[in-house]
């Protein structure tokens, strides 16, 4: 109940916070800021609260990690268990004979357990768990242990088990995950861009955008920061569980099946990239538009100052940016992706496939490359390109 009552409040002050930024009429605008401190330091109390009653529950009720099988025609006769959930439930030769398996509907069944080669099965009463929650090649099966001896399962069916769903980690979902309209009813224009979700990671906190892309609705900017940070590969298994209004429980396994660790993760308010450029002159001010300057030595990446990523606001929007490519005797512009990606203890923010940047700027590495961004227009310039030469000795 308790917990409930925090991520309400979290919720509420996340979202009066967020609002508050896009005011235009000045009376509204003055209260607007002040309902938005308010709901601020209201937020950074239940945070604090939040995170206290939850080290306190983990505390008192250390569990062993999850594990899930994605279905294929074999396992409906016997399942296998990953053979690291096997050694971190009963370790070398402790394994029992026989298991109990609880479904969501409160059935119980009596299974064996079979033992080959090192690995552990589900074998004798696994057949009738299959038959009675209609399991079939292509569902997901997540396993949450009691006990040594006890596990309680969920099954996803068509992706998806009553306000949770699944999916699997690829790389072009780092920064857009579907959310089933059956988890989430499509009766809200989630193209207004003001929804902000709270998804809870292993009692970390993190504020994910919810929009429609594509005539889908899901998670958006943020979701590659929990990407990035837990450094989550190809292959990883996501389930989301949704609770009170945009509040969702995140629970991430491992290409193998078991959940990974959360608390080797330590999660801190991620910050804008360190500037690393040849030169790096004040904002300049010319002709009442703030135009910023800066030099670099073209290499395989491109990363923002972070003066740039602030007058682009990409930290509370990651939008396309819009270049233009002054230096050409033909000059272009065009649109390119931008993207966080992790760096030691920075979040740089990115420009996407630089390589074919360059090559369509007809840059070269090494080469030096003086840009300007124009905070009123928003756009990058590449101004002037300087070949490199190599010094003869």
């Amino acid at each position: 109940m308790f917990q409930a009552i925090c991520v309400f409040l979290l919720t509420t002050c996340t979202m009066l916070q967020f609002r508050t930024k896009n005011v235009n009429s000045l009376s509204w605008a003055q209260d607007a800021r002040s309902l938005g401190r308010v709901s601020g330091y209201l937020l950074l109390i239940v945070k604090q609260i939040y995170k206290v009653f939850n080290m306190a529950e983990s505390s008192s009720s250390i569990r062993e990690p999850f594990f899930c099988r994605h279905m294929n025609g074999a396992d409906e006769v016997l399942l296998a268990i990953p053979s690291d959930a096997a050694s971190k439930l009963w370790g070398n030769d402790k394994a029992p004979k026989n298991v109990l398996i609880q479904s969501q509907d409160g059935r119980k069944f009596n299974v064996s357990l079979s033992e080959a080669k090192g690995k552990h099965f589900f074998f004798y009463g696994w057949s009738n768990v299959v038959k009675h929650l209609q399991l079939k090649k292509g569902c997901l099966v997540l396993f949450n242990p009691v006990d040594f001896s006890t596990f309680k399962v969920t099954h996803f069916i068509d992706g998806v088990f009553q306000s949770s769903f699944w999916t699997s980690m690829l790389s072009t979902t780092s920064n857009f995950i579907v959310i089933p309209e059956s988890v989430l009813p499509n009766f809200y224009d989630y193209m207004s861009g003001d929804i902000i979700s709270i998804i809870d990671v292993g009692n970390k906190i993190f504020h994910v955008k919810i929009e429609t892309l594509f005539g889908k609705v899901g998670f958006s900017i943020g979701i590659d920061v929990i990407v990035n940070l837990f450094q989550l590969e190809d292959g990883c298994y996501l389930i989301f569980t949704r609770g009170f209004g945009n509040y969702f429980h995140l629970t991430i396994l491992e290409k193998n099946g078991v959940e990974i660790n959360y608390a080797d993760v330590q999660v801190d308010e991620p910050v804008v990239a360190p500037i690393d450029a040849i030169e790096e002159p004040n904002i300049d001010e010319q002709q009442n538009e703030r135009v910023y300057k800066f030099v670099r030595m073209a290499s395989k990446d491109f990363r923002l100052p972070d003066n740039v990523s602030r007058m682009a606001k990409l930290d509370s929007d990651l939008k396309p940016m819009t270049i233009r490519l002054l230096h050409l005797t033909e000059q272009e512009e065009f649109t390119n992706h931008t993207r966080r990606e992790k760096r030691g203890e920075s979040w740089p923010y990115a420009l996407c496939k630089w390589s074919r940047f360059m090559k369509r700027a007809r840059i070269n590495e090494r080469d030096t490359v003086h840009f300007s961004f124009d905070e009123t227009h928003q756009v990058l310039n590449v101004e002037l390109v300087v070949p490199y030469k190599k010094k003869e000795y």
